[in-house]
């Protein structure tokens, strides 16, 4: 993969050089309204100070007031379970591993929310729906694939000429995600929003500079299979790699380059009050090492390009932490967090999708959740925080 990259990078300084060699089309501003996604806090997207209608019923604005998890617990009248998965690309085979493993424990629980980003959108909807057959899929997609199933690189002359806008072509990532998420998925997805079970998506706008939250539970239950596939392939489209994704006249790419993890806890236009139903639990399984030893790289584009993308990957999971432990302690929940072991061979590319990597780091997602207590209860120190800053963060529950 790191030789995939050097020639990645040396199409990219091509293109450069010769930008003038081609013409880029214009393209206009799209207005077309959000119908199926919402900013992070619950507004509209294009109009920020306006509350989102995507949660499409008579209680919406209740909805959004109170905040949609306090909303949701009265619709079932018990505290949640709300699981929120990162970015981290080939490292979704450890948040895969993980689910499989906790699955075989007994003791995972029947998901009210999912969130994902990325390689974690691409788990969520098998993780809500959480059967056996489910986790079958899981682990077939994290273990039996390469990077031929991920992408195809176009060559240096399509880069050069203008005939890509990107450095790699995603129809086999398409035709992977048009293999798992089918009719039948679409269904039984729709069957779970019915029952008040969500999934949320993150997407990164760049027409807009901003992440759309996108309700697929909702698309699902409006029968838009295509629509819901694009959104996927949306959130997992590393920039400049992986070519955008238009939706309705919107270009949008990897969720992760704004925010790493979706974080339903945070809508919602008031401080939430104390949950009626005692302490839910809101569940992170982060798909990267929060940690990395330090190493003197060799002075290889390649070797330095794939060790730049995991420390933005790292870099915004740390943020998406941050919020999510304030959003969970703020309405009274249980913040529980794993993540990579720091002595799991993973590799520092993110991107590689490197068959015997994968495996390693799905064995030990799998192993990790048959732990007594694999769970962290805060997220880790933001190192270049003080102190003081960080009790804030440790402070910031409902009394």
């Amino acid at each position: 993969m790191r030789h995939n990259i050097l020639v990645m990078l040396t199409g990219v300084m091509v293109t450069l050089v010769l930008a003038g060699c081609s013409s880029v089309p214009e393209r206009q501003l799209s207005l077309k309204p959000a119908s199926y996604a919402a900013l992070p806090n619950g507004h509209d997207p294009l109009n920020p100070d306006r509350l989102s209608p995507t949660y499409g019923s008579t209680e919406t604005a209740l909805a959004l007031e109170e905040g949609f998890t306090r909303y949701l617990e009265h619709k079932h009248g018990r505290a949640l379970n709300q699981l929120s998965i990162s970015g981290g690309g080939q490292n979704g085979a450890f948040g895969a591993g993980f689910l499989v493993g906790w699955q075989e424990t007994g003791q995972r629980p029947q998901f009210d929310e999912v969130g994902g980003v990325s390689t974690g959108a691409l788990l969520a909807t098998h993780a809500l729906l959480g059967t056996p057959a489910d986790d079958a899929v899981l682990e077939k997609m994290y273990t039996t694939v390469t990077s031929d199933d991920i992408y195809k690189n176009y060559g240096i002359l399509d880069l050069a000429f203008g005939r890509a806008h990107s450095l790699a072509d995603t129809a086999p990532l398409r035709a992977l995600i048009a293999q798992y998420i089918t009719a039948d998925t679409l269904e039984r997805v729709a069957a779970a929003y019915d029952d008040n079970r969500f999934i949320w998506v993150g997407t990164t706008n760049i027409d807009y500079d901003q992440t759309w939250v996108w309700d697929m539970g909702l698309i699902a239950r409006d029968g838009r299979l295509e629509l819901y596939r694009d959104v996927l392939l949306a959130s997992a489209s590393f920039p400049v790699v992986f070519p955008p994704v238009e939706i309705d006249g919107h270009l949008f790419v990897d969720g992760a380059a704004r925010s790493n993890l979706i974080v339903a806890a945070t809508t919602g236009t008031e401080r939430p009050k104390p949950p009626p139903y005692g302490p839910g639990n809101f569940y992170v399984i982060g798909n990267g090492k929060i940690e990395n030893p330090p190493e003197a790289l060799r002075k290889a584009i390649g070797e330095i390009a794939a060790t730049t993308i995991s420390v933005m990957m790292n870099t915004m999971t740390r943020a998406g932490l941050a919020r999510t432990y304030i959003g969970a302690r703020a309405h009274g929940y249980n913040f529980n967090l794993v993540v990579i072991p720091d002595d799991v061979a993973i590799g520092k590319d993110p991107l590689a999708f490197d068959p015997e990597q994968m495996r390693t780091a799905f064995d030990a997602g799998r192993a990790l959740a048959k732990q007594p207590d694999p769970w962290s209860n805060a997220p880790p120190k933001i190192i270049d925080l003080s102190d003081w800053a960080f009790e804030i963060l440790e402070t910031s529950n409902v009394k």
